[in-house]
């Protein structure tokens, strides 16, 4: 399988995943201030369970614990700079309806970035075997979907197009598709790049999580519907990252 044919196959890997998790997020959204707030608290369980299980320890398991740490602390010193920057605009400032397009944008980086390395694992993947390549690149759409809900959540709230949504999601699998490419052509990838990568994404979603999503979800409602609703998130998570 040429380079071609695997970016196409990572490509849609990532877009239908995704795509699917934000037609699911916007079918159900719009049902009161409750239902919202449950909603942001399970995704915000999903991505914790999804960095904390996932994300660094493979950053640990490829390039050690010390560049893991490194990436994770460049992501939220990125995260911070691109906040204050976002926090300056006046259009976020005065509308009301944009209040979580921050969320979005950081989230939108940081699922680009966290694609890079899935992408090249497909990649290297398929260069050893087609068929083993196509069935993990199944096992990573199925994993996309729920973090296409977690991308779609913020968006819709501030009342995105769809269109506009689905072209979000199109630039954030061109990493993906970017990602095997590269993992075909080269015999050897650095593991403390993929480690710093994965470690910058992994910065990136528990910032956000903790300083966007959970506060947003415990604005929008009080009770144990959003603990518990965190808590199921993180077993979601969970399950996911070990199959």
């Amino acid at each position: 399988m040429g380079n071609s044919l695997s970016f196409l196959v990572s490509f849609l890997t990532g877009l239908i995943g995704l795509s699917l998790g934000v037609i699911m997020t916007y079918r159900i959204s719009d049902r009161g201030k409750r239902f919202e707030g449950v909603m942001l608290a399970f995704t915000a369980g999903l991505m914790l369970a999804i960095v904390s299980f996932e994300l660094l320890p493979k950053a640990f398991e490829i390039g050690g614990l010390n560049i893991g740490l490194i990436g994770i602390g460049i992501g939220i010193i990125f995260v911070i700079v691109l906040e204050d920057y976002l926090d300056k605009s006046k259009k976020i400032q005065k509308d009301t309806e944009n209040r979580y397009i921050k969320s979005a944008i950081l989230l939108s980086i940081a699922f680009m970035i966290h694609n890079i390395p899935e992408g090249i694992a497909i990649g290297s993947m398929i260069g050893i075997s087609d068929r083993e390549g196509l069935r993990f690149a199944f096992a990573i759409l199925v994993h996309n979907i729920p973090e296409g809900m977690i991308i779609a959540m913020p968006l819709i709230k501030s009342k995105v197009r769809m269109f506009y949504i689905l072209l979000i999601v199109s630039f954030i699998s061109l990493s993906m598709g970017i990602g095997a490419i590269i993992g075909l052509s080269l015999s050897q990838i650095s593991p403390e790049c993929i480690s710093i990568s994965l470690g910058i994404a992994g910065g990136i979603m528990l910032y956000v999580t903790t300083g966007e999503i959970i506060v947003k979800s415990m604005n929008q409602w009080k009770g144990r519907s959003i603990t518990i609703s965190i808590i199921l998130g993180m077993i979601l998570g969970v399950l996911l990252s070990h199959n």
